[in-house]
């Protein structure tokens, strides 16, 4: 990004500025340079993103910058909405009720997602959310985001103003979050940056196709930026050979296809990026590793490659039925292993951990509080005990505590007694303790995980972090070892073949490396993915 045009976007007479940027190609470094710009300097800034981790990253940055905001999407909105509570899960619950209470099926996520909710789905949603607050107005992620869209669609006077608003991977945003960005857009000018060929979020509804039809539009001011400063040569060719093998067999269709990805040969200040491309000239392919031969494998990858390089940082990208393989087999060999995910995402009688361990926190002080109680009440009750309480609460408008009997009670409060006493980590458990701990949890990990926490425990060990695709955006590293790119995890389960996000995921996991990509499968030798490269960019190891 030069002077020139951050002096550009200063002066454009458009309200909407669009830019196309492929991996790596210097997206933060681009909202530094304009934040610290002659244009900018001491302006009023908001940064809006929903990658946790590019997020962090900015707010490090600009800590000592009082004009410049940093913010997922829905913190600013939690932020702007005022005192009120989120849950994560708000939405999977008032969906379940709905069934409960009126017999047919109902997904609130994507009713959020699409924008499309009916006002008698929106009264419902809004009635049950109010049966679960505590003290103050409580919202999912997409609720709240909705609910701060009203506000600002009531009134101008309801928007946030600032000198200038940039977004980070608007090609992931679904209708709810676009219309949140186009409400910002009445009255300031805004900055939106992505990458149709990086959308992963099918999931939720996201719509890449609005980050191109804005860049084509005559009404906005577009740019892209070219140059890969991240990737060695190699997977910048490569990544291009991907996309063009891709649309040539009718893949990807929709894309803009008038963006560059290049790798800057010229560029003076690329010399030591230009000496990782000369030491690493191809992506690695290690085939057929799984088990313990799979472990041993990325063991020695990844000692070897920290070793001759003198560090770096380790990036591992396995589909989420690996994770927990995978975490065991590199801290049995001496790694540390940052997870971020893996244990509160772990899961018994279908509750995640990190949802439990919050309700137990909550009934701890709170012994009756209804949204605690709905978190983990089928860990007590059948389905249709509990289906006949949502149906009397909805009527009755009582507490879920009161339909209850006297077992029942006791035995959640024996399990938040048994919860506070692992919390503490003083006093020994018993025999029964634990096998009662065991009937909550997966036991293996969780008292050092309750005790400690979810963040790693440095050791002078190599650092590995570990993570799925899809939450691998944001993050980059010296040494990415990309597990499982087998049929079975990059094939449609319906059709048998790739698919334009399949596709999409791959791109994103290949852009991770700074210099050494390594790709291993676990049953294919040949696997289907590997045919949209060009056999001189791989070597087999």
């Amino acid at each position: 990004m030069n002077k020139e045009l951050i002096r550009s976007i200063a002066a454009s007479k458009n309200s909407l500025i669009v830019g196309l940027a492929g991996p790596g190609t210097g997206k933060s470094y681009t909202f530094k340079e304009i934040v610290l710009s002659e244009d900018y300097k001491g302006k009023k800034i908001l940064i809006l993103s929903f990658i946790n981790k590019l997020v962090d990253d900015l707010k490090d940055d600009f800590e000592k910058f009082e004009n410049v905001e940093v913010s997922t999407l829905h913190a600013f909105a939690y932020i702007n909405m005022g005192e009120v509570l989120l849950n994560e899960n708000l939405d999977k619950y008032i969906s379940e009720d709905y069934k409960y209470i009126f017999g047919s099926d109902i997904n609130y996520a994507e009713k959020f997602y699409q924008n499309a909710l009916t006002e008698e789905e929106e009264t419902f949603y809004f009635n049950r959310s109010a049966y679960y607050r505590y003290d103050r107005d409580l919202y999912s992620f997409n609720s709240i985001i909705y609910k701060f869209n009203q506000l600002m669609n009531a009134s101008d006077s309801n928007i946030p103003r600032y000198d200038l608003i940039l977004i980070d991977e608007f090609q992931d945003f679904n209708s709810l979050e676009v219309e949140l960005i186009q409400l910002l857009n009445k009255v300031n000018k805004v900055v939106v940056v992505g990458d149709d060929d990086q959308s992963l979020y099918a999931f939720k509804k996201a719509k890449p196709d609005k980050i191109r039809d804005l860049y084509r539009s005559e009404n906005t001011y577009s740019f892209s930026l070219d140059n890969c400063y991240r990737c060695p040569k190699v997977i910048v060719d490569a990544t291009n050979n991907l996309v063009k093998n891709a649309v040539e067999n009718n893949y990807l269709q929709e894309r803009e296809n008038a963006k560059k990805f290049l790798y800057p040969e010229e560029d003076p200040n690329h010399t030591k990026k230009h000496e990782v491309s000369e030491k690493y000239p191809k992506i690695y392919f290690a085939q057929q590793k799984q088990g313990d031969l799979l472990t041993y494998s990325l063991v020695k990858f990844i000692k070897d490659d920290v070793t001759e390089n003198d560090g770096g940082r380790v990036l591992v990208i396995c589909p989420r039925y690996l994770m927990n393989s995978i975490y065991d087999g590199l801290t049995s060999k001496g790694l540390n292993v940052i997870d971020f995910e893996l244990f509160s995402s772990e899961e018994k009688n279908k509750i995640k951990h990190s949802e439990l361990i919050k309700a137990l926190e909550i009934l701890s002080t709170r012994k009756t509080d209804n949204l605690a109680l709905r978190q983990l009440l089928n860990k007590y009750v059948s389905d249709d005990f509990l289906k006949e309480s949502i149906k009397s609460s909805h009527t009755e408008n009582k507490k879920l505590w009161s339909y209850l009997v006297e077992d029942t009670r006791t035995n959640i409060e024996e399990d938040v007694t048994l919860f506070k006493k692992v919390r503490k980590g003083k006093d020994d458990l018993t025999e029964t303790d634990l096998l009662k701990l065991n009937q909550l949890f997966n036991l293996k990990n969780i008292l050092s995980k309750m005790i400690n926490g979810f963040n790693a425990v440095k050791k002078g060990a190599i650092e590995v972090e570990l993570t799925t695709t899809v939450s691998s955006k944001g993050l980059s590293a010296e040494f990415v070892y990309y597990l499982a790119i087998d049929d079975s995890d990059m094939l449609d389960r319906d059709t048998g073949t790739i698919t334009d996000n399949k596709l999409c995921e791959f791109l994103v996991g290949m852009t991770r490396a700074k210099s050494k990509l390594v790709l291993i499968s676990r049953k294919d030798a040949h696997p289907k993915i590997l045919e949209f490269l060009d056999d001189s960019y791989i070597e087999t190891i």
